[in-house]
């Protein structure tokens, strides 16, 4: 396995995991975050990305989910042991960086 990767097994996959996850999970949120954590009795942690639906262009859709994938892959160690995790990209906003969405994640720790 690559130590660099995100793999499928760390992925929230399935629809009752994430709706699990929604209903029962502690959330904090900012101007364009949303995160929702929710403790399990698991030994790994799962993450799961998500958009506001009113994004629109597949491409700049595609930019901001890796930029997500990549702030939870470096920041796995930040979670407790067997947290369910999912993040929510909640702003119409498609030009921005990469720091600054690490900026906005930081801030909700």
């Amino acid at each position: 396995m690559k130590k660099e990767g995100f793999p499928k097994s760390l992925r929230i996959k399935n629809k009752k995991e994430w709706d699990e996850v929604i209903k029962k999970g502690e959330r904090f949120s900012s101007h364009k975050l949303l995160v929702i954590r929710l403790k399990t009795e698991e030994k790994e942690n799962k993450f799961g990305v998500a958009l506001s639906s009113g994004l629109k262009g597949a491409v700049k859709r595609n930019r901001i989910k890796r930029i997500l994938r990549e702030i939870l892959r470096r920041n796995k160690d930040r979670f407790l042991s067997g947290e369910k995790v999912i993040l929510i990209y909640r702003s119409k906003v498609t030009e921005i960086s990469y720091h600054e969405i690490l900026n906005e994640f930081s801030g909700l720790f």
